[in-house]
């Protein structure tokens, strides 16, 4: 610690937000009183105007508690108006009459103050005095007469006591309740030079010191000491190196009401410093709804506090401020847009497009679509919907989330039954009236090649019959020979013809080692399959190519050509074939007519 702090006892009866307090003396007492006032206390600062000298302060008190007193001898005419030299520059008039009936209307107001006061707060500002030749009394103020009029003495600590003792037992007579708290003003006074000032202030601290000893209820509040040992900066300071700043006014402030009043009066100040804060606010612009809303809530606050204090002049300013405002704009509703969970894009037309009605004779007047024959009496037992109502408009909508997800849970799908449907067999027709099933035969392929899959027409369907005719034949055949079956290699099971890409990166891969060379020699190098040909649509067959279409099944030399036999290894029971569900056959599409070079299925 680099200060030396003063420390304090709070009195053993506090006072609380109700308590009356009278300031009277020299300048510091205005600062306490107007504390007092602006923290809601009531509280009379200083009505006789600053008084310097303990006598002058203890003469009008004693005439305001009823001590007869003659202010007439002390009237003077100064500074164009007459003046009192028993009172401050501040309290004058025109005329001695009117002068005359100031001073009693203030003698009477604090009389009637003192009677019902809790508190008298005496600060002592300096032991000089000035006393008038012509009375020889003790004066207040010179009000700028010429000084061979006055003589300058220092009292005597005695003088001080006994004044301060008969003033502290006039007022106990009137009000018994009332308390004495003395302090000397920290201000310094150095028109009587600093060493003089010294000793002013001492013979003040002294006659202090006793008072406190002597009475009952006198007490001692150090200001004098807290600024000259515990803030002995000159940053606490005014300008003028005399007056205290408003830093160290705050500081003697608060280390004041923390001796004299209670806790609940601390826990209003920091509620009401919050208040005054609000209360100084201004706004860049009045008429927004956030000042409107902030007067509001400070007027809540305000009337919340009116059972403690009188609020009543804040809460009609803040009123005359709300009614200044302009009237609010109510605001207009926002349009909630939907939830949607994925991101969408509108690509609808616009909302004043005119919407398609489809009508049975709409419906009529269309291009029938193509079906096989194979699929025409199938189709044609299914009847057709007929639309009666307008469907109502609704925006076409394109996903962009939602497109991605599907592909990837198709292609999952489609690992999926690839997986499942190995070693399975392309099935046969079947001859029922229902319509008939178009599956694709899944063959076991290595995993590098893609997966074609090709339309289906009537002439597939017919091709596939032939293909399930004569292999049963060839089953039939071997189990009356006893010979291993013969197999052929489906066109959707032959490899893709690799690129010259490929070629070259298999050429320059690594070399296999011998031992591997010598297991692959060990074993039968299976046939390789022939090279496909790319899928293209046949070409419409003619009667001739239809009428060898039909003998197909019972002629061998039209079968497709065969692989030579391979002994295949007994194997367990064959698993029943997996079926993919039922779908109906889509449509040919139109293709260019192949070219002269290009051979067809017949060739």
């Amino acid at each position: 610690m680099f200060r030396t702090e003063i420390p304090l006892t709070p009195h053993p009866t506090p006072l609380s937000l109700a308590a009356r307090v009278l300031t009277i003396g020299s300048c510091f007492s205005d600062v306490l009183g107007n504390r007092l006032s602006n923290y809601k206390v009531r509280s009379l600062a200083n009505p006789f105007g600053t008084v310097f000298n303990p006598l002058s302060a203890c003469k009008l008190l004693r005439a305001a508690a009823g001590e007869e007193t003659d202010w007439q001898q002390h009237l003077v005419p100064a500074r164009g108006r007459w003046q009192s030299y028993d009172l401050h520059a501040t309290v004058g008039s025109d005329s001695p009459v009117e002068l005359l009936q100031h001073i009693q209307e203030l003698m009477q107001r604090t009389g009637q103050f003192l009677e019902t006061a809790d508190v008298v707060v005496l600060t002592l500002g300096t032991a000089y005095a000035y006393r008038l030749r012509e009375t020889q009394e003790i004066v207040s103020n010179c009000h700028k007469v010429p000084a061979d009029q006055f003589e300058k003495e220092l009292l005597t600590p005695d003088e001080i006591i006994n004044a301060i003792a008969e003033t502290h037992a006039l007022l106990r007579r009137r009000n018994p309740k009332l308390r004495f708290v003395l302090t000397v003003s920290p201000v310094r006074h150095i028109k009587d030079t600093l060493p003089l000032n010294a000793v002013s202030k001492s013979i003040l601290r002294v006659a202090c010191h006793y008072l406190s000893e002597l009475l009952p209820d006198v007490t001692y509040f150090p200001a004098y000491e807290l600024l000259m040992d515990d803030l002995r900066d000159y940053r606490f300071y005014a300008a003028d190196m005399i007056h205290p700043t408003a830093v160290a006014e705050e500081y003697v402030w608060e280390r004041f009401s923390r001796e004299y009043f209670d806790s609940n009066f601390g826990r209003f100040l920091k509620e009401w410093d919050a208040v005054r804060q609000a209360m100084a606010h201004r706004p860049l612009y009045p008429a927004s709804p956030e000042h409107r809303q902030f007067l509001e809530a400070t007027l809540t606050r305000l009337q919340r506090l009116g059972n403690q204090v009188d609020v009543r002049p804040e809460i009609r300013e803040v009123q005359k401020q709300l009614h200044s405002l302009p009237a609010p704009i109510k605001p207009h509703p926002i349009a909630v847009p939907e939830v949607d969970e994925e991101e969408r894009i509108d690509i609808g037309e616009a909302e004043n497009a005119p919407q398609r009605i489809i009508t049975p004779a709409a419906v009529a007047s269309l291009p029938a679509p193509y079906i096989p024959p194979a699929l025409d009496e199938a189709v044609s037992d299914e009847e057709t919907p007929e639309v009666t109502e307008a469907a109502p408009f609704k925006k076409k909508r394109r996903s962009r989330g939602g497109a991605k997800r599907s592909g990837r849970k198709k292609a999952a799908q489609l690992a999926a039954s690839l997986a499942n449907s190995t070693d399975d067999e392309l099935p046969t027709a079947d001859d029922s009236s229902q319509q008939p099933e178009i599956v694709e035969a899944a063959v076991e392929m290595p995993p590098s090649l893609p997966v074609e899959t090709a339309d289906y027409t009537d002439s597939t369907v017919e091709a596939s019959a032939q293909s399930a005719v004569v292999e049963e034949q060839a089953t039939s055949e071997v189990a009356e020979s006893g010979t291993a079956p013969v197999t052929s290699t489906p066109a959707s099971a032959r490899p893709k013809r690799r690129t010259a890409a490929q070629i070259k990166a298999a050429k320059t891969s690594r070399k296999p080692t011998k031992a591997a060379a010598a297991k692959s020699e060990s074993k039968p190098r299976a046939a390789r399959p022939a090279r496909r040909k790319p899928a293209s649509e046949p070409p419409t067959p003619t009667p001739e190519q239809l009428s060898l279409t039909l003998v197909a099944p019972s002629s061998p030399a039209l079968d497709a050509p065969i692989a030579p036999a391979q002994e295949m290894p007994p194997t367990a029971e064959t698993k029943p074939a997996k079926t993919t569900p039922k779908r109906r056959a889509r449509p040919p599409r139109k293709k260019p007519a192949p070219s002269a070079d290009q051979p067809t299925s017949e060739t």
